[in-house]
């Protein structure tokens, strides 16, 4: 009888030992639940006109029960700790946004960002007048029409470099062709303009034959030919007709001259009585020697044009010549206005 009792009385202890278990372990459930915030909650959206780079994008935050709340935009930027906050893109892309909340709560959205459209206001584009054709050595004259334009950059298509900054320059040109003139504006490339100009070559250069002028010339030199040995009985001693004197090319000629000289004649030129072409001889022929005047980079021919008709006090001159053929190549003069 003893040893059934005891049997009872064990099974009875398991039982509030079990039942104890349970009751606790629910009960901290039942406290999880109540303290707990369920990450369903987590929502925000994206407003945004085009999703551009450089556009303002606004992110706002929809979640419940929210006590802080952390955003990362996906490009390496500062993370952000308000409400709704706005956010900018450098780079074209797609980018994860990420809002966490309460720590814990985590939701990411992918977002494009396009390019930048550059819009381009055409009344600010470049805008100038230059004949279609000109001959080599001629004067070409280019006039801006840009409203607005405070600073210019022409190049005339014989070089990458920038050929002038003045508004209305003068240009001679050295080769013949199709040549393309650019002009830049107040220092923004995407508003430059080009036009084409033909230059051709000076006057009484022989122009090339076609294949039926040649054929024809051929059979009247033949002609010649014969009618000659016919009645000339001297013929044997004759150059052949067909054989053509290539004419000598004529090397410019190189003077040499002092810079004292060399200034006097530049107080002419601004008197009016000498041209930049009584310079020639001195520049190989290159009126379009770099010239550097008052520090401001132009031509020579630039430079005359602009002090024609100025008295002027020449403070400094140096001039640079190439070690070959003793041409000057390079430049620099400052000057002032005189009053008498």
């Amino acid at each position: 009888m003893e040893q059934k009792s005891s049997s009872n009385h064990i099974d009875k202890n398991v039982i509030l030992i079990l039942l104890g278990t349970i009751i606790v372990a629910a009960t901290t459930v039942v406290i999880k639940i109540f303290n707990s915030d369920p990450c369903e909650i987590v929502d925000f959206g994206v407003e945004a006109n085009q999703y551009r780079v450089g556009e303002i994008i606004r992110f706002k935050d929809f979640s419940d029960n929210v006590t802080e709340r952390q955003w990362s935009f996906g490009d390496s930027t500062e993370l952000r700790y308000t409400e709704n906050p706005f956010h900018t893109y450098a780079n074209p892309g797609t980018y994860k946004v990420e809002l966490v909340v309460n720590g814990k709560c985590t939701l990411e959205q992918e977002i494009v960002i396009n390019k930048k459209v550059s819009i381009i206001d055409s009344t600010k584009i470049a805008q100038f007048k230059i004949p279609n054709t000109i001959k080599v050595g001629d004067l070409l004259q280019a006039k801006d029409l840009t409203l607005k334009a405070t600073s210019w950059e022409w190049r005339f298509g014989e070089t990458s470099e920038v050929n002038s900054t003045f508004q209305n320059p003068t240009y001679s040109y050295l080769t013949e062709g199709l040549k393309t003139v650019t002009l830049i504006v107040n220092g923004d490339p995407r508003y430059s303009s080009q036009k084409k100009i033909t230059v051709l070559p000076k006057t009484g250069k022989t122009t090339k034959m076609s294949k039926r002028e040649e054929r024809r010339t051929l059979r009247q030199e033949k002609r010649d030919r014969e009618s000659i040995i016919k009645y000339d009985p001297t013929i044997n001693n004759a150059p052949p007709a067909s054989v053509k004197q290539e004419p000598k090319e004529v090397k410019p000629e190189i003077k040499q001259i002092s810079r004292t000289a060399f200034a006097k004649k530049v107080i002419k030129v601004s008197k009016k009585e000498a041209t930049a072409n009584d310079f020639k001889p001195y520049l190989c022929d290159n009126l379009q020697v770099t010239t550097m005047a008052k520090g401001k980079k132009t031509t020579f021919l630039e430079f005359c044009e602009d002090i024609k008709g100025k008295k002027i006090k020449i403070k400094s001159l140096e001039l640079f010549k190439n070690e070959k053929n003793k041409c000057i190549e390079y430049i620099s003069i400052d000057y002032s206005k005189s009053i008498f």
